[in-house]
């Protein structure tokens, strides 16, 4: 049992060496153009060129992006209401209560 566990243990070490070396951790100018391509997707598209597709304006894209956003939200406290039981009417009580 121990011989295994060492033996895993090696295995995982070696694994996370090979890792490291195949270059994961490199931070080059494609990292960069990512980064910042991410930073453009969590503003929600402050900058209109990172929105913009081909054959749409910038304003089109952008107001896409937002719809996109907005949808994304309303659908995820829909979920969210089904998974509390708050998308239907209690029916504990005679009234009906808006």
């Amino acid at each position: 049992m121990k011989r295994a566990f060492v033996f895993v243990s090696l295995a995982a070490l070696l694994v996370l060496f090979i890792v490291a070396l195949a270059g994961c951790g490199y931070v080059g100018k494609a990292d960069d153009v990512v980064e910042q391509k991410v930073a453009d997707v969590m503003t929600m598209g402050t900058d209109c060129e990172a929105t913009a597709q081909m054959g749409e304006t910038k304003a089109e894209g952008h107001r896409r992006h937002v719809r996109n956003h907005r949808l994304n939200r309303q659908a995820m406290m829909e979920d969210i209401d089904a998974l509390f039981h708050l998308d239907k009417p209690c029916r504990t009580t005679e009234r009906v209560i808006p």
